[in-house]
């Protein structure tokens, strides 16, 4: 494998986590925007301007806001750009509900919820006595689930009973049998449907302000369908990819301009090596965007567990990023193509400069909100620029991993070699037997030395020797015995 050196490695690996935290951080701003729809449905009851009235009532207005609620949480969490206003115009046969996409009005709908399904039905039937057409007409007609197949059929009786002695009063029935439905529908969003005796509870929790929307399993993890996981992992993962390309051929783009200014010409082999490199570092980070963002959406649903919901999306799409270098060296070992030293000297790397960008990300986020940025995005890029130039720098943290497996004895997936065997010196010195291991004899030069007659005279005591032997570096990354 070609060296590179520490700034290139740390460089590209950060620009990998770079790709994967934004991809995170894109999933939980999704379930963000699923979680403020859901609130905005309890605050749109809890704090209703019509909330004092008697329950009975204000079920009315109820209806209303949960209809337009669950489809608005429902169309979040399919990216729609559909949505349903309540606009409470109280003008005469105006719409209780608009369902919209964008700007442009879709349809209106009258909601009714009475007492009974047939005077559901006879409400929603209303006769305007100036036009002689139904009051609601072109209207969609929404009514609780379970009233609806009664309303339907009392508007069928009323338009047959009336159709030779009242042809309007027959129509408007008619008209208004073909509009019922007990849910609001764009496509494959849909409302929920609602009894009227829930109504009757919802109300009365909404008379209190302690209307709350998961005690009618309106929640995070009911809104948010395997499907749209999807979906937001492919959108996550194409700007993955995007920013894991740019920041990774921003050297190499540097680079050929440099080389343009000096010769006055493109070095054609770098540009195609650019090409390479972009095209590999887009699939991959497409691949860890998509699996960081959907990790992400999957945490706080709570599909994993409790313990993972409210995760750091930082932390996830750095786990993802080391998860996903580690897989890939891992078949590159098994094809032959990387040494079980040099995947765990990779990992090693993956490892520290995750270690880097997470400390430097966070540093960032306190100056970003320290130096008075109010808009969290600025704060976030501002940490991710100094993770990157943190986790540029790794050598002080590896040298610090290499000296825990000195003393730990931790190979860490191969990269240190652990040589347990004791020097020759040693096992001599013990008693124990070895055999010896023929060398071949190099002939030398010997150098004509000038004898000295004098002699000095010593005493030698008996001492107890002690050598020490210690743990330590011998060669590269190869740890064994040595004596101190």
């Amino acid at each position: 494998m070609q060296a590179k050196s520490d700034m290139q490695q740390g460089w590209e690996f950060s620009s990998i986590i770079l790709g994967s935290d934004i991809a995170a951080h894109m999933g939980r701003d999704y379930v963000n925007r699923v979680e403020a729809a859901i609130k905005q449905l309890e605050d749109s009851i809890n704090n209703h301007r019509y909330r004092n009235l008697p329950s009975d009532k204000f079920q009315g207005y109820v209806f209303e806001e949960y209809e337009a609620g669950t489809f608005n949480i429902n169309a979040t969490a399919a990216g729609s750009k559909a949505h349903v206003n309540t606009p409470h115009l109280n003008t005469k046969d105006s719409g209780d509900l608009e369902l919209k996409v964008g700007s442009k009005t879709i349809k209106t709908y009258s909601a009714k919820s009475y007492a009974t399904p047939e005077k559901t039905a006879i409400a929603q039937a209303k006769l305007n006595t100036e036009t002689r057409q139904a009051s609601y007409k072109t209207q969609g007609r929404i009514v609780p689930s379970d009233h609806f197949e009664e309303a339907k059929a009392v508007a069928h009786r009323q338009a047959l009973k009336n159709q030779k002695t009242r042809p309007d009063v027959a129509e408007a029935n008619a008209e208004t049998e073909r509009e019922l439905t007990s849910t609001i529908k764009y496509k494959r969003i849909s409302s929920k449907e609602v009894k009227r005796k829930t109504l009757d509870r919802m109300a009365r929790k909404g008379n209190k302000q302690r209307f709350k929307a998961a005690e009618y399993s309106v929640t995070v993890e009911e809104a948010i369908k395997p499907e749209y996981i999807a979906k937001q992992a492919i959108k996550a993962g194409y700007t993955a990819a995007a920013i894991t390309v740019a920041v990774q051929l921003a050297p190499e783009i540097f680079k050929a301009i440099d080389y343009l200014i000096r010769h006055g010409e493109i070095d054609v082999q770098q540009i195609k090596a650019m090409g390479i490199k972009g095209m590999t570092s887009g699939a991959e980070g497409f691949l860890r965007g998509s699996i960081s963002s959907s990790l992400l959406i999957m945490c706080e649903k709570g599909v994993l567990g409790e313990a993972f919901r409210g995760i750091n999306p930082t932390v996830l799409g750095a786990a993802v990023a080391v998860v996903m270098q580690t897989v890939k060296n891992s078949i590159l070992v098994a094809t032959g193509k990387m040494s079980s030293q040099q995947m765990g000297a990779a990992f090693v790397d993956t490892v520290v400069v995750s270690g880097g960008y997470l400390a430097g990300a966070y540093i960032g986020g306190v100056i970003g909100q320290a130096i008075g940025f109010e808009l969290p995005v600025v704060g976030y890029l501002l940490g991710s620029l100094i993770g990157t130039a943190f986790s540029v720098v790794y050598n002080i943290g590896k040298k610090k991993l290499i000296s825990f497996c000195v003393d730990t004895g931790f190979t860490c997936f191969g990269l240190v070699e652990q040589d347990y065997q004791l020097p020759e010196e040693i096992l001599k010195e013990m008693g124990i037997d070895t055999i010896p291991i023929s060398r071949a004899e190099v002939s030398h030069a010997e150098i004509g030395r000038t004898q000295i007659g004098n002699s000095l005279q010593h005493v030698n005591y008996e001492t107890i020797d002690l050598k020490l032997v210690k743990r330590g570096i011998i060669g590269v990354n190869k740890v064994g015995y040595v004596i101190g």
